[in-house]
């Protein structure tokens, strides 16, 4: 049997497993006889809203979060030691606290109290703020790949530090970094349903509303979690296949 065979029919089986752990929770499930998903699908132009929401936050908050954990990662490796504890103490700080948490102190007690009370854009700041220390150890995991030789020529070449980032260390970081910021992407689509709790209308909060006018909760959490499935999966096996694609550049 070929290893293409063998892997398709494997699949197969795992494909009809989950379909047999489907249909017992199906049968488990005590409201079966009256679950109707049709109730909450009325409400569908605001849930599709709120996808479409969730994508645009997600990726807002990804170009930020790269932008900031540079510069984290450049404030970490500052000579300059009040910049270099400034980065250090802040990824602690992020690193030490839950994200809803984070997020209704920086609605609630930061934007809020000065004016600015534009929620999706407090929502979007603080997803990018939140995920650039993970960021930041991305640039750093990934400029440790760059070997000793290359700092060394750059140095004998007389290289400013715009021009070794510029010509020598980003073009090889990008190629290094991609399958992981893909990965962050992922746990900021997920991330983002917790911006329902300072009111965007994000995927969560619109399936939420779409739950209470519909009296449909179970339905609707199961239309939640296929449209998060949706994004994911997809972001998930794009990940998966650059990384064969760096292994096969490496």
């Amino acid at each position: 049997m070929s290893n293409v065979l063998k892997n398709t029919l494997s699949f197969i089986a795992a494909l009809f497993i989950i379909g047999l752990l489907i249909f017992g929770v199906i049968l488990l499930y005590p409201a079966r006889d009256t679950f109707d998903v049709m109730p909450v699908l009325e409400y569908r132009s605001i849930i599709f809203s709120g996808w479409l929401y969730t994508i645009l936050i997600s990726i807002l908050a990804l170009l930020g979060s790269v932008v900031l954990g540079f510069v984290l990662y450049l404030m970490t490796e500052s000579n300059v030691l009040v910049v270099n504890h400034l980065g250090n103490i802040f990824n602690e700080i992020i690193f030490g606290s839950p994200l809803i948490v984070f997020m209704m102190v920086a609605y609630f007690l930061i934007a809020f109290p000065l004016g600015f009370e534009n929620r999706l854009i407090v929502g979007i700041i603080g997803l990018s703020v939140y995920m650039a220390p993970y960021m930041k150890n991305l640039f750093e995991g990934a400029i440790k790949t760059i070997d000793d030789l290359q700092y060394q020529a750059m140095t004998v070449f007389g290289f400013t530090t715009y021009q070794k980032y510029r010509y020598i260390i980003l073009p090889q970081l990008f190629r290094v970094i991609i399958p992981p910021l893909i990965g962050n992407l992922t746990f900021i689509v997920k991330g983002s349903s917790l911006l329902n709790f300072i009111g965007v209308p994000e995927l969560y909060n619109q399936v939420s509303a779409a739950q209470y006018n519909s009296y449909r909760a179970v339905e609707g959490f199961l239309i939640m979690f296929v449209l998060y499935l949706l994004i994911t999966i997809p972001l998930i096996r794009i990940t998966k296949y650059f990384e064969k694609r760096v292994a096969s550049w490496n």
